[in-house]
């Protein structure tokens, strides 16, 4: 883990899905600050303890798993079970609609002029 601490952090601000391990449910809706290829900090509203095993959603990324490094007034610090590639963690998603919806290319040519008529 000592070498996933070391990894850059990239500063953003998205949310995620968190749960304890093993919970039913959907989790609850968290602000994540940054992230890194090993981990994440994120803004929590309930109490989370240092080695509490956790199930991440991260969009862009997908589900991860992993364990709560340290807790410290409502911020959490998540350390991965397996490296990511942190840059996908800024990319949103395509929705259908987006992948349906390609509007058609513009043509920026005034029309009735022609090359050389002047």
């Amino acid at each position: 883990m000592e070498s996933q601490r070391r990894d850059a952090r990239d500063s953003l601000f998205v949310l995620a899905r968190i749960k304890i391990e093993g919970d039913a449910g959907d989790g609850i809706s968290v602000r994540v600050r940054n992230v890194s290829s090993g981990g994440l900090m994120a803004d929590v509203p309930a109490e989370y303890r240092p080695g509490m095993r956790v199930e991440l959603s991260l969009e862009g990324i997908g589900d991860l798993g992993g364990s709560v490094a340290w807790a410290e007034a409502g911020r959490i610090g998540v350390a991965f079970d397996h490296p990511i590639d942190k840059t996908r963690a800024r990319k949103p998603k395509a929705s259908k609609d987006d992948e349906l919806f390609r509007p058609a290319p513009l043509d920026h040519r005034r029309p009735g002029l022609k090359p050389g008529s002047r």
